[in-house]
């Protein structure tokens, strides 16, 4: 089997298995318990890290090595990817830093947060994360890695969604109103 085929199935199961699982347990999860448990959380950060490792499948083994591995693209792209990954990086976990891991990852629910980065986006974590993710995608251009940008995408969206319906549900009009204030990405891009 080619890696390219490898590639293709394992995205596709990722794809499939991502937004089964927020769709269905986490979503289950949060109606029965109005969080989400330890095991259903780990399951989430398993679900995370492996949209995070798939370039494994198709970029140059030294890609995690960035500065010290050639990118395949323009020049132009290496400055742009390397500028999305630093920028992505440090304002996706800043926001989850500002947000708490605990209420990041369901564990706990709490007030709505609507300062800092959350007065701009309902969902920092997943669009920086996401500019990461272009980043990486910038720096070693291929169809492959085109698919798990549309990939990651896709099973964020259904993590986004799938945790909205648990908030509206938690806070009810405020959490609406928050949603008309503010875009569930950038500008409003995806708000509802």
């Amino acid at each position: 089997m080619t890696p390219g085929i490898r590639a293709l199935i394992v995205l596709s199961v990722l794809l499939a298995a991502g937004v089964a699982f927020f769709r269905l347990p986490v979503r289950a999860e949060y109606r029965r318990h109005g969080r989400l448990r330890l095991g259903i959380g780990l399951a989430e950060w398993i679900v995370a890290l492996s949209i995070f490792a798939s370039p494994y499948l198709f970029n140059p083994r030294c890609w995690p090595l960035v500065w010290c591995c050639p990118a395949s693209g323009p020049a132009w792209s290496r400055v742009v990817g390397l500028s999305l990954i630093a920028v992505g990086a440090l304002l996706s976990f800043g926001s989850m830093t500002r947000l708490g891991l605990r209420r990041s990852t369901g564990l706990q629910v709490g007030v709505i947060i609507d300062r800092g980065p959350y007065r701009w986006t309902r969902n920092p974590q997943v669009l920086f994360g996401m500019a990461m993710i272009l980043g990486v995608v910038c720096l070693w251009p291929s169809a492959l890695a085109l698919g798990w940008l549309l990939v990651s995408l896709a099973i964020f969206d259904a993590m986004v969604r799938t945790e909205e319906e648990h908030l509206a549900r938690v806070h009810g009009d405020a959490y609406r109103d928050y949603c008309r204030r503010v875009p569930r990405y950038l500008g409003r891009i995806g708000s509802r």
